[in-house]
């Protein structure tokens, strides 16, 4: 697919370019500091600051120019005014040609001024936030990510665990189904007849599964109102000059979906998070900065997501872990930014008390400043553990095997405010008649509940010989049509199905025979045949080869291996 367009208005999501004019009080050399632990190119900044420098003289020499017109303008009428005609009358003209040398070269100024700041915005774009001094750096996530805490891992099930033998029809005896087997076991989803609606990573979930999909919809919410949290439903389109202020230059290829109406001006994006409407949610407005800093405004943002995840392969993209269309409850600050640190913190211990309360074991990862995006001054990864990835992350040398994201919890600073422009203070002019300083609040986003991601993760920790366990929290928001007792008494959703049979090998024609028979010999099948089997053959080994690494699930294995037999 050819890369989408960035809408107009892109360019409104920089940091602010008086931190590169020294004479504004800037710090050139803090915005290269923080690019250098970004490993970006530090020669973006340096550029920026030399188009800014040459927008700044032309715009100043073409004022100094108007300047100078106007005064000859006031000259010519104070001559006029004293009686002096025949001395006005001359110096007007000899002022037309003057006026012509200051228009031609105001124009040529203001045309190098425009291709300057054109390309200092464009570029301005790419520098991303502050990174925070807590960051820890490098660029590489397996080697530099630091773990800051660890819940309940000492005490999590693994392959092996005598209470975890879920597995009949589903591997060897004993060891742990993964989460599409278990979803299939309480006959939750349905991935082929998604696939066949709406093409790759499509599901219909079904049953059991669409009950566990709203119980923790419904509970993530009672848990944000109690807290506070005023939730909001959100718009699922937005306008592309609105979603140009708050999305990454990356997401236009690899994440959004563009809805194309035959319309320009009416084109719209489907949003990939509940964080990006909400950060228009107060834009152009002036917030009350003692209201502000005395309480800090917090949104629980409710939606469907809709990302293309383009690129992405391996055993992730099994069953609904990773899929382009799921339900999330976010969390969203905006604060004072005196107190967007103490936030961030607050927000991150949100996500970890959410998690706790089903029963997740996790560890809270600081993000390496490499692998931070633009936005983001410092970020914190929850992972959680998911015991069905650990033999398969260990082949792969993963350095936290079982280990998956769940939450991602940032601080954007007044990043995305100046986008849209949400000031704090009295937007009123001083007594004095000076302006108003512009204070940008800080707004800040984590997750609470990637719907999808978190059964994924409670069905490979809860799963046993009979069913998957309910979490004690959503017992009350669950469908008791789908909640049963155990041999133990303990509430779950019993298994109703077999677990899906490994993908069977390709079968291998055998030889041929003797020559002149069906076996490709001298007279056997006509070459334009041979090719075609030759083609089959190809499409056999890549399919084997996708299955293998993860970037079909079984059932979509399934579905064209098949398909590829019948026409054999």
């Amino acid at each position: 697919e050819s890369p989408q367009a960035r809408p107009p208005g892109s360019q409104n999501m920089p940091i602010d370019i008086d931190d590169l004019r020294k004479d504004r009080g800037g710090d050139p050399d803090k915005v290269r500091t923080s690019e250098k632990r970004r490993f970006a190119d530090l020669q973006i900044v340096d550029r920026v600051i030399e188009l800014d420098t040459i927008w700044r003289e032309m715009r100043g020499s073409n004022d100094r120019l108007r300047r100078d017109k106007g005064a000859l303008g006031k000259q010519i009428g104070a001559l006029m005014k004293a009686g002096k005609r025949e001395e006005a009358n001359k110096l007007k003209a000899s002022m037309k040609e003057k006026n012509k040398e200051y228009d031609a070269k105001i124009k040529e100024q203001e045309r190098k001024a425009t291709e300057a700041e054109k390309e200092r915005d464009e570029l301005l774009h790419k520098i991303g936030n502050f990174v925070h001094d807590s960051v820890p750096i490098g660029d590489d996530e397996d080697k530099f990510n630091k773990i800051e805490r660890t819940w309940g891992l000492d005490n999590k099930r693994g392959h092996g665990s005598n209470d975890v033998k879920a597995n009949p029809g589903g591997g060897k005896e004993g060891a742990l189904l993964h989460h599409h087997e278990l979803l299939t076991r309480i006959d939750g989803y349905e991935p082929e007849r998604g696939v066949r609606v709406a093409g790759h990573r499509a599901y219909f979930l079904k049953g059991a599964g669409v009950a566990l999909n709203f119980a923790l919809q419904t509970y993530a919410q009672a848990f944000l109102a109690k807290q506070g949290y005023t939730l909001l439903q959100v718009p699922y389109f937005m306008n592309k000059d609105n979603m140009g202020k708050v999305a990454e230059l990356d997401d236009y290829d690899d994440t959004l979906y563009h809805v194309n109406t035959g319309t320009p001006t009416e084109d719209k994006y489907l949003i990939a998070t509940s964080e990006q409407p909400i950060c228009l949610y107060h834009a152009n407005e002036w917030i009350n900065e003692k209201k502000i800093k005395e309480k800090p405004l917090f949104y629980g943002g409710v939606s469907t997501c809709f990302r293309k995840e383009a690129g992405k392969t391996g055993v992730d993209n099994w069953g609904i872990f990773r899929v382009h269309q799921f339900e999330k409850i976010e969390q969203f600050c905006v604060c004072h930014p005196e107190d967007s640190w103490k936030m961030h913190e607050k927000m991150i211990a949100q996500s970890e008390a959410f998690t706790k309360s089903l029963g997740l074991p996790y560890q809270v990862i600081n993000i390496c400043s490499g692998e931070l995006n633009n936005a983001a001054a410092k970020k914190y990864d929850l992972e959680a553990w998911f015991p069905g990835y650990v033999d398969i992350d260990k082949e792969k040398g993963h350095p936290h095997p079982g280990m998956r994201e769940l939450v991602s919890c940032s601080n954007c600073l007044d990043y995305q405010s100046r986008a849209v422009s949400i000031r704090c203070g009295d937007p009123k002019k001083k007594a004095d008649g000076s302006k108003a300083k512009k204070v940008y609040v800080h707004m800040l986003n984590a997750t609470l509940c990637a719907t999808t991601r978190v059964i994924c993760c409670i069905l490979e920790n809860n799963q046993t010989p009979e069913g998957v366990l309910i979490p004690e929290v959503l017992l009350p928001f669950m469908n008791p049509s789908f909640v049963k007792e155990d041999s133990k008494g303990r509430k779950h959703i019993p298994y109703t199905r077999e677990a899906p049979p490994p993908p069977e090998e390709p079968k291998k024609k055998k030889k041929g025979g003797k020559k002149g028979g069906a076996g490709g010999g001298k007279g056997g099948a006509p070459k334009k045949e041979s090719k075609s089997n030759d083609t089959k053959k190809g499409l056999t080994k890549k399919l084997e080869a996708w299955a293998k690494d993860g970037a079909l699930s079984k059932a979509e294995y399934e579905i064209v291996s098949k398909a590829l037999a019948s026409q054999q």
